[in-house]
């Protein structure tokens, strides 16, 4: 099942490049893990700057901490950089790809590369989309800011992770595994954190969070699928 999802062919992909790839997304998280503002300014001023010149947003950059708006209450910081987001795109884009590239180490690159530019651009969507909900009047008891801010950002990930599989099928005339971003998604956004969790035996409020990340990945998951799935079946008809 799993060689299903991944589409891997042990023939054609290599361990060696298993392994890089392996090796720059932990790279990634362990750079992540222990980085400031001012160290992911390479990804937090990129994504400051969409949405204060697409989006309007008044960002203003203070030292250590990051981006802040006054106006909307917003702070773009380490935990609005992405980084998770990324790795989610560069394992995706890789291992569901490399069987149509020759030169494994140049759609290695390739694939950082387009998984920064994606996740600049939903990062700077998120921030837009954050800052107006903030101030929005459809807050209650069962609908906190707290979880509307979550949800967003899920929706928006997750997205911004499908169209980002469509423009890279189109771009390469080639379908992925129609699961393979749910399990990129779910795996490193829930599975690391979840295996990190148990070892260091704290697990509090992950089970909520967990819930609501798989309802919304799979919600949109089925939006994207059951189109074409309901089109086959008409057309199957006799």
């Amino acid at each position: 099942m799993l060689k299903k999802i991944l589409k891997m062919d042990e023939c054609r992909i290599r361990p060696v490049s298993v392994s890089c790839a392996l090796a720059v997304a932990l790279a990634l998280k362990a750079f992540y893990s222990r980085a400031g503002a001012t160290e992911l300014l390479w990804i937090l001023a990129p994504s400051a700057w969409l949405a204060q010149f697409g989006g309007g947003i008044d960002l203003v950059y203070e030292e250590g901490a990051g981006f802040i708006s006054h106006t909307h209450h917003l702070v773009v910081g380490p935990a609005c950089a992405g980084v998770n987001f990324l790795i989610i795109c560069f394992l995706g884009l890789y291992f569901s790809f490399a069987r149509q590239f020759s030169n494994r180490s140049r759609w290695l690159v390739c694939s950082l590369l387009i998984s920064y530019g994606a996740t600049i651009a939903a990062n700077g969507l998120r921030i837009f989309v954050s800052a107006h909900l903030w101030n929005a009047n459809i807050y209650g008891q069962w609908m906190t800011r707290e979880l509307m801010h979550r949800l967003a950002g899920t929706a928006i990930y997750y997205a911004s992770l499908l169209a980002l599989y469509f423009a890279v099928e189109a771009w390469i005339g080639a379908r992925a595994n129609r699961m393979a971003p749910l399990f990129w998604y779910l795996g490193v956004s829930l599975g690391v954190p979840l295996a990190g969790r148990v070892i260091a035996q704290a697990t509090p409020g992950f089970a909520a969070h967990a819930a609501w990340v798989t309802a919304v990945a799979l919600f949109l998951t089925l939006v994207k699928v059951l189109p074409s799935m309901l089109g086959n079946r008409i057309h199957l008809k006799p």
